[in-house]
């Protein structure tokens, strides 16, 4: 009997070993082909680029005429569609956390009770302008504040300038209202972290980044490549996108930081109620991992190593003027790992500039 059970320990642990040896190789060549998807999107881009010509604007002429009423929404995810020539937005857009519970080291949707009550806040004004049909380029800059106290230590708060990320973004494909075509725009982001330049204390705990996009690590440099999906199917409007950013080392306190890379995608479905108001109401899914492994091949020293969250958001959104459109909604963590279950009030208001010719709709 006790021979017996010895067989069936070593069949497990081998079993076990086997399969931790597969995980691995399967993690390398993920790795690999993460940097390898990163090229393929810049090749891609170039390439459509240089056989479009002419036809963007034909296209372009087809997707004007398609349903596509102004809106505020989606909150949580950048349109794949860009700003035509000329045109531009100011956003104001608040950003907040209450924390509640903290994730454990494995996947649940149940979290522990945080030691200290935690709130956050990271307003941000972003400026979005249309360069061609194709091209648009985008910018926030970002406040950071944050309040912490219990657990019978001193109460702690803090206010400063937030990391500040610009990007542009190369719309390849434009959806067709007569198909089932969709848009899809490459994006590249660059985000810089002035917040650490600035002096910002980090907020105990870490600001879960689970609405920011993108979601990076505060305080730290990050690359973001995206490639973002929107199509209109008349009263709904799908919009949606992949993301994976790569953070070159850092330091913090003369010791260098190697994060792990995110992973993250979003996905939104709008149901468009009012055409002429704009009024309707969406639901926004999200989720990122901090993946165990970095594209440069470096041994990730920050913790913790690995971590995730995912989370769904329901907004409503309503044009107050013609160029004035707002939105609001509340993210809540339904599930995560090694970070903050939280859930994330924010509301954002829009203004379309130049004010002497018609807004037209991304």
């Amino acid at each position: 009997m006790c021979i017996e059970m010895q067989k069936n320990s070593h069949f497990v642990k081998n079993i076990a070993l086997e399969f931790t040896r597969t995980v691995h190789l399967v993690l390398h060549a993920a790795r690999s082909c993460c940097l390898v998807t990163c090229l393929m999107f810049v090749l891609y881009s170039l390439g459509v680029a240089a056989l479009a010509g002419a036809t963007v604007e034909e296209d372009i002429a087809r997707y004007r005429q398609g349903w596509n009423p102004l809106t505020a929404g989606p909150q949580l995810v950048s349109s794949a569609d860009v700003m035509p020539p000329g045109q531009f937005f100011l956003r104001l857009y608040s950003y907040n956390e209450i924390g509640y519970g903290q994730f454990g080291n494995t996947w649940s949707g149940a979290s522990r009770s945080l030691p200290r009550s935690l709130a956050a806040t990271n307003p941000q004004l972003e400026l979005s302008y249309g360069i061609t049909n194709s091209f648009e380029f985008e910018l926030y800059v970002t406040e950071l504040a944050f309040w912490a106290s219990g657990n019978n230590q001193p109460a702690q708060s803090s206010y400063g300038l937030g990391d500040t990320t610009m990007f542009v973004k190369y719309r390849t494909l434009i959806q067709q209202p007569d198909s089932w075509q969709p848009t899809l725009t490459p994006t590249f982001y660059v985000t810089l972290p002035t917040s650490d330049w600035a002096g910002t204390p980090k907020i105990p705990g870490g600001f879960a980044p689970l609405g920011r996009l993108p979601a990076t690590h505060s305080g730290t440099p990050e690359f973001t490549q995206a490639l973002l999906l929107r199509k209109n199917l008349r009263p709904f409007r799908l919009s949606g996108g992949v993301f994976y950013s790569y953070g070159p080392p850092s330091t913090s306190n003369g010791t260098t930081q190697y994060f792990p890379d995110i992973f993250q995608y979003r996905l939104a479905l709008e149901h468009i109620l009012d055409d002429r108001s704009g009024f309707g109401y969406a639901l926004e899914f999200l989720g990122l991992h901090g993946v165990p492994w970095r594209l440069d091949g470096h041994q990730i020293n920050a913790t913790p190593k690995t971590f995730g969250l995912l989370g769904v958001q329901p907004t409503v959104q309503y044009n107050l003027t013609e160029r004035l459109v707002a939105a609001f909604g509340v993210l809540f963590t339904v599930a995560g790992q090694n970070d903050i279950a939280a859930i994330y009030p924010n509301f954002s208001l829009y203004y379309y500039f130049p004010t002497d010719t018609r807004v037209i709709p991304r």
